[in-house]
């Protein structure tokens, strides 16, 4: 088996702690959306939230609505481990 590391936030100790995921994981039955799959993409890019909706031409609101949904259907709680979910499952390319 071949891990993949994913970091994500625990609570209540306010900490951070890494998941390991074994490589391959199937996507959930429910795929993501054109838009969510772009909006994922400059994420992985690195860009704020802000800058993607300017880029798109959508409001902040609707790119944190985006993620909201993309991180439900991924079952994960950060832009990190759902860029490394999508890397993995080779959505990013």
């Amino acid at each position: 088996m071949n891990p993949q590391t994913v970091a994500s936030w625990t609570e209540p100790e306010g900490r951070y702690e890494l998941l390991f995921h074994p490589a391959g994981d199937p996507l959930p039955a429910e795929p993501l959306s054109p838009r969510e799959i772009e909006v994922a993409r400059l994420v992985a890019s690195g860009l704020p939230n802000k800058i993607i909706a300017h880029e798109l031409g959508i409001s902040n609101w609707t790119v944190c609505t985006h993620l909201r949904r993309t991180f439900s259907k991924l079952g994960v709680t950060t832009r990190a481990a759902m860029v490394a979910r999508l890397h993995q499952a080779g959505s990013l390319r």
